[in-house]
């Protein structure tokens, strides 16, 4: 056995210094790399994406999928690619492009769907800053794409980052000029109405926001995402039907009824402009809307206007099999009592801090029920009941559930 001299010894030590040196430069260095790779924009494929729509004309009837979150549910996909497949007219289809839009996350969602219908391809483009939503490379892949899938992830980051952007503008365009199917899950959910929920600085429970519904920081609402559109495709939200309107996912599990009432009251406040970005005119009360879907369950919505501007809204429920979700539809019959923070400090109940909001009646479609938005009553496999606040307490008549869900 060979013995090391103390000259061997120093040597072998220098050599194992600028070794571990040069291995934490290296770390280092790969480090930074990886952090700068997470501020640009990239894509992942499956199959072979092409040039042109699935159609050539534009589809005949806007479609939205909500997902209330959770475990996907893989027929709201299948329906997404069969609806950008009937083509007007009865044209045939050729297969299209099937783009994820995300701000952080892996490209899971590409083998996931591309074996669910005849697609070209499945596109993931992850834009997880500014800069990136303004990239030039987003034209092609939006102007090519058939149908448009926004993740869960944080409403707050989605708008922070993609709104007034390239990107934005270019999926508004997409939706608004050639009427491509359109969807999202929990927080990309939340993006699809007019009105969004952004959870910025904070989230906000039920019981917290009937204390304070006009509470500013904790209750941040926005209407003005869908707003960038190009001005020869004005838009207010992706499809016709969710203008007016703010939505909720996650909805039973995590009792979001309270806070989704709550957020109804604030777009039809006469202050809106104090507290969310984008106009300041408050939504009648025959225009406002909410809907909450829950986890593993999907709303598959389709808005057309006919001849003589004879307008179709309708939306059919579907969920995960093995699994009791539903999607509740919420429309006021009465503005709440405190339209205004001012008016809620001052008391316009009672006494100062109460609010009232008499009567909501809520649709609640479970599996295979069928919401017919314009004329309720043609509604089928649903049930109705009401909700009112009464000194900031939700109470409703439900039959279940303490007679909210």
């Amino acid at each position: 056995m060979r013995l090391l001299g103390k000259t061997g010894r120093m040597a072998t030590m220098q050599r194992s210094i600028r070794f571990g040196l040069a291995a934490m430069l290296s770390v280092a260095l790969i480090g930074t790399a990886g952090a700068a790779n997470k501020s640009k924009l990239s894509t992942y494929d499956s199959g072979k994406p092409v040039v042109g729509l699935s159609c050539v004309q534009p589809l005949p009837t806007q479609a939205a999928v909500l997902v209330g979150g959770g475990t996907d549910v893989k027929a709201a996909f299948t329906w997404m690619i069969e609806q950008s497949r009937a083509c007007a007219d009865g044209a045939a289809p050729r297969a299209g492009n099937f783009v994820v839009v995300r701000a952080a996350g892996n490209p899971d969602y590409d083998r996931f769907i591309y074996k669910l219908g005849e697609l070209a391809s499945v596109r993931t483009i992850v834009v997880p800053t500014v800069d990136a939503a303004n990239s030039p490379e987003l034209d092609a892949y939006i102007q090519n794409a058939s149908a448009i899938w926004l993740t869960g992830g944080d409403q707050g980051d989605y708008y922070t980052l993609w709104q007034g952007t390239r990107l934005a503008r270019l999926i508004a365009d997409q939706v608004a000029a050639h009427r491509v199917p359109i969807g999202g899950t929990s927080a990309g959910m939340m993006m699809m109405s007019e009105f969004n929920y952004l959870a910025t600085p904070s989230t906000i429970t039920s019981a917290e926001a009937l204390a304070n519904p006009y509470k500013p920081d904790a209750t941040t609402i926005a209407n003005d995402f869908w707003s960038t559109a190009s001005a020869a495709n004005p838009m207010r939200a992706p499809i016709a039907g969710l203008e007016n309107t703010i939505t909720d996912s996650h909805f039973f599990s995590r009792d979001r009824m309270g806070r989704l009432v709550t957020f109804l009251a604030r777009i039809m406040a006469a202050d809106a402009a104090r507290y969310y970005s984008g106009d300041d005119v408050p939504v009648p009360v025959a225009q406002a809307r909410a809907i909450g879907v829950d986890p593993e369950t999907a709303l598959l919505l389709q808005y057309s206007a006919g001849k003589r501007n004879a307008v179709s809204f309708t939306g059919r429920t579907i969920t995960n099999p093995g699994t009791t979700g539903h999607a509740y539809v919420l429309q006021p019959t009465t503005a709440p009592a405190c339209t205004s923070q001012t008016a809620f400090e001052a008391g316009c109940g009672s006494q100062p801090g109460e609010f009232n909001f008499a009567r909501i009646d809520v649709i609640r479609s479970g599996d295979g029920g069928f919401i017919d938005f314009r004329s309720p009553n043609n509604s089928t496999g649903v049930s109705y009941y009401g909700i009112d606040v009464t000194k900031n307490v939700l109470t409703g008549n439900s039959g279940g559930y303490n007679g909210l869900y």
